[in-house]
């Protein structure tokens, strides 16, 4: 066994260094494989993990000249762990498993126990920047069961995505996919018969139901390692741009960015969901639905941001038409990114054009 391997402080890392050990977080779970490459993302994930030092492989072994060129281009440097979707929803399902027994101890009076939803959510983003298409086929990750789970893990990862996407500074990136995460943390305060109830929630139940934002905001409050806007977040996240929403009714001019951010990618992954009261919508239909709320409800430029971003991912996913056509995306335009073109028996169907057409459903990769 190599004993006299390198190690370094992780403020001292280069891009590109590979770890000759896995990375433990200070709760004992494991943040990084032994072998992976270190680039800024996850020297950023270290420094929030408040980790100090890493063992690295020795740097000599791959030679000086390659080494410089690692750090110079580390976008051309093939990643070694390049998972695939199923190692995506075991990592997913295991991030909902955690977030569950996490709230079991919330709903029995615990504060938020921060940083380990941190450590449930560090993994799954880091995987997920890896494999971005995967927004595009969410519902395949779903089981009815666990929705609500499920629901705030995918809403922590997308909020993550919008927050980069719409250029909010790094630091602040972690916060806002935890905002997105603790959401409905209020809902553990709400009795479970309005929660769980199939049918259509009477005025009362409704109004029960609505205090979830207020909980949620109170809870939050009250855990160390949030910032204001997660608080807010949960607060504001179903008031609405004309000010038709609650708890308060404010406009949007007096939402906090985090709660706009949520929002959106609330209402998008609830969207194309299967849940109690709707089946799930294909994720260009939905995209269509926000596009349509952004006139008054959801905040248009955020929104804008998320369809580009969104669908930026989305040539080579296989779709089904409205009409029943199998085909490809080939090609997306910026300007009406929720109608591609699409390949099919060798000819193009050019959606922009095609009206009449949509994608109906977005089949699994």
């Amino acid at each position: 066994m190599v004993t006299n391997l390198p190690i370094v402080d992780v403020k001292q890392l280069t891009i590109g260094a590979k770890l000759a050990e896995e990375v433990h977080t200070s709760l004992g779970g494991i943040l990084f494989a032994k072998g992976t490459t270190l680039y800024e993302k996850e020297m950023e994930f270290l420094e929030a993990f408040m980790i100090k030092q890493v063992q690295i492989e020795d740097a000599n072994m791959t030679g000086g000249e390659e080494e410089e060129q690692a750090t110079e281009e580390p976008q051309v440097v093939p990643e070694k762990f390049n998972p695939d979707k199923t190692s995506f929803q075991q990592s997913f399902d295991k991030a909902v498993s955690t977030l569950k027994s996490l709230m079991i101890r919330v709903q029995g009076g615990n504060n938020i126990p921060v940083m380990e939803v941190r450590e449930l959510v560090a993994p799954i983003i880091l995987q997920f920047q890896k494999q971005p298409e995967v927004l595009l086929s969410l519902r395949s990750f779903s089981r009815l069961d666990s929705y609500a789970y499920e629901h705030a893990v995918a809403v922590g990862i997308i909020s993550y995505m919008i927050a980069k996407w719409i250029k909010v500074p790094e630091k602040e990136w972690m916060q806002v996919a935890l905002a997105g995460t603790l959401l409905d943390i209020g809902k553990t305060k709400i009795d479970r018969r309005v929660l769980q109830k199939p049918g259509k929630l009477t005025a009362e139940e409704f109004e029960e139901m609505k205090k979830h934002t207020v909980y949620g905001y109170q809870i939050i409050k009250s855990s160390h390692g949030l910032s204001e806007g997660v608080a807010l977040a949960a607060l504001q996240h179903h008031e609405r741009e004309d000010g038709s929403g609650y708890p308060l009714g404010l406009l949007g001019s007096k939402l906090h960015l985090y709660s706009k951010i949520t929002a959106v990618a609330d209402v998008y992954h609830a969207m194309c969901s299967d849940r109690i009261h709707q089946k799930a919508l294909s994720p260009y239909l939905v995209v269509d639905q926000l596009v349509q709320d952004s006139f008054g409800k959801l905040d248009p430029s955020i929104v804008r941001t998320f369809v580009e971003g969104i669908t930026q991912f989305a040539v080579g996913t296989v779709v089904e038409l409205s009409d029943g056509t199998i085909g490809k995306i080939v090609f997306t335009d910026r300007n009406q990114p929720t109608r591609p073109m699409v390949e099919t028996g060798g000819k193009i169907i050019n959606l922009v054009d095609s009206r009449h057409l949509s994608i109906s459903r977005v089949m699994e990769h």
